[in-house]
């Protein structure tokens, strides 16, 4: 594979989210309300982005809530937005590279990806690609994984070393396998004995990447998506706000303060918005 590569991602989200139709509705529209800031005001009516749709559920939340909604995804992830949204009218889906966007610079009203720019070759030129595509007065919110420890970068890098070497579907049965471990890890970590409690963190350090979803379902799918790809970086909030000032946006927001979550770990990440002047 060269440098720039992409087709581990195409394989490993067009596998993941055609597998994987996770839909939870109360939980979705949470997280998609923190994450991007928007209200129904900002929608309704407006030409929005989901760039990175992936299976289509933050899509749908647009959609219902009055945008013309276009998803934008890398891989045959688009068959299952489809369907997902095949009721909705205001949506149209594609396929293509959030680093080359098939649309004209100044097409959008509003701009969100969540989870997404992490997983391209260059999420700075991604996001600087993307940014363009606002028009004067729009608005973009991303969320990107946050840099960690150096310890648990260490173990992210061991891990990941092994786990991308690994066929795809070989990692979709370890998943399945290590999600009892997620499980386990939640319980010890929410035990009010101390011992107990730093069992849990010393079996997380060990297993960062093993999700504690609460649901088994969404455990199995989160470790995949954490494992497989073959780009996973992660960010410093200062390195996101220089990407904001590059592309030069205003009405910079840290979107993560004050955010109340399903349950615990769900909002860590690195959560930004900003507007395109005019």
């Amino acid at each position: 594979m060269t440098a720039t590569d992409q087709s581990r991602t195409k394989s490993t989200y067009s596998l993941q989210w055609n597998r994987f139709r996770i839909i939870r509705p109360e939980e979705d529209r949470v997280t998609f309300r923190n994450r991007t800031g928007l209200t129904e005001a900002d929608l309704a009516g407006a030409l929005v982005l989901d760039a990175g749709c992936g299976m289509g559920r933050y899509l749908r939340m647009a959609a219902e809530l009055g945008a013309r909604a276009v998803g934008l995804d890398l891989s045959e992830a688009v068959r299952a937005a489809r369907d997902l949204t095949a009721d909705l009218p205001g949506v149209a889906l594609t396929r293509g590279d959030l680093l080359r966007p098939p649309f004209a610079t100044g097409s959008f009203d509003q701009i969100y990806s969540l989870g997404v720019l992490d997983h391209t070759p260059d999420p700075r030129a991604a996001f600087l690609a993307i940014a363009r595509l606002l028009k004067p007065g729009g608005r973009i919110a991303i969320w990107v994984y946050p840099r960690e420890r150096p310890l648990l970068e260490a173990v992210v890098r061991v891990h990941r070393g092994v786990s991308t070497r690994l066929p795809v579907s070989w990692l979709l049965t370890l998943s399945r396998l290590m999600a009892p471990v997620g499980g386990l890890k939640r319980r010890l970590m929410a035990s009010p004995r101390r011992l107990v409690n730093r069992a849990g963190v010393a079996l997380h350090l060990l297993t960062f990447g093993v999700s504690m979803h609460p649901d088994p379902e969404v455990r199995v799918c989160d470790t995949l998506d954490w494992y497989a790809p073959r780009y996973l970086s992660r960010h410093t909030r200062e390195e996101v706000l220089a990407w904001f000032a590059e592309a030069g946006l205003v009405d910079v927001v840290d979107l993560s303060a004050g955010q109340v979550f399903h349950h615990e770990g769900q909002g860590h990440g690195i959560n930004v918005a900003g507007r395109r002047p005019g």
